[in-house]
C-alpha cells in the first residue's frame, strides 16, 4: 500500500555523529570529536567512528542496560523481609559479554 511516504534526507555530519554516539554509547560526542568528523564526513571516517564507538567500554554498558532493567525485578523478594539477591556477578558477566563482543548465542 502506497502511503506517499518518502525517506528523510541524509543527516548532516554533526547530527549523524550525535545520533551514533547517543545510540551506541549513550553519551554525547566531545566537541573535538564532532569537529574531526565534520571536517571530513566520508564513508571511511563514518566506519572508523562506528568501530571506535563499538569498541568503547561505554558500548557494553549501554547494551547491558536493557538486560539489567529486566533483572532489577528479581533483585527483591517483594515482601516485607526483602532479602537481597546479589546481581553484581550477572552485571559483570553482561559487561564482559559485550567487550569483546560475544556472539549473541553465547551471552
Amino acid at each position: 500500500m502506497d502511503e506517499g511516504l518518502t525517506f528523510s534526507p541524509p543527516a548532516d555530519p554533526v547530527t549523524l555523529i550525535r545520533r551514533l554516539s547517543f545510540d551506541l554509547i549513550g553519551l554525547p560526542p566531545t566537541a573535538a570529536q564532532v569537529a574531526a568528523f565534520a571536517a571530513s564526513p566520508n564513508e571511511a571516517s563514518y566506519e572508523s567512528l562506528v568501530e571506535r564507538l563499538l569498541s568503547s567500554a561505554h558500548y557494553g554498558e549501554r547494551m547491558a542496560v536493557h538486560w539489567l532493567d529486566l533483572v532489577r525485578y528479581a533483585d527483591s523478594c517483594g515482601y516485607h523481609s526483602d532479602v537481597d539477591h546479589p546481581i553484581s556477578p550477572y552485571r559483570d558477566h553482561l559487561l564482559d559479554a559485550f567487550h569483546p563482543p560475544f556472539p549473541f548465542d553465547q551471552i
